[in-house]
């Protein structure tokens, strides 16, 4: 008897502890807004503004870093993985850079987009998850 409570007890057990394995967070699915407190330029709206948003990749391999957006060498944002930010920037042309901190990889050479934008236009420039590199998006 005690060997079959002992048996029905060990097997509740892990089976409690096998149901965790099955749970899947959103961590590497969704996007979400950056922290406000870590956007700086470009939040309001004018009348002949484009949009343009900063979307960094989700990883769990790039969570020990932040990405800090430079539109035309000034600091505009500092993103995590899985943050995007829009930007509301006058119309004509813009550079994207990044600089990083913390234990990212060192920006590359391809750390830097340049884009010319038309009033009402939105644009995507991607991030890849380690934070080092740049891309912009097909429009």
């Amino acid at each position: 008897m005690k060997m079959r409570l002992c048996a029905a007890g060990a097997i509740a057990m892990g089976t409690v502890l096998l149901a965790g394995c099955g749970v899947s967070g959103n961590h590497d699915t969704v996007i979400r807004d950056a922290v406000a407190n870590r956007v700086f330029l470009y939040q309001a709206p004018g009348g002949n503004d484009a949009m343009l948003q900063v979307e960094r990749a989700n990883g769990y391999f790039g969570g020990g870093c932040s990405s800090q957006v430079m539109i035309d060498d000034k600091f505009a944002a500092q993103l995590e993985t899985g943050e995007k930010v829009a930007f509301y920037l006058p119309s004509g042309s813009h550079v994207v850079s990044l600089s990083n901190s913390g234990a990212c990889h060192a920006t590359g050479s391809d750390a830097r987009v340049e884009t010319t934008l038309s009033a009402g236009e939105n644009a995507l420039v991607e991030v890849n998850k380690w934070g080092s590199s740049l891309s912009l998006a097909k429009r």
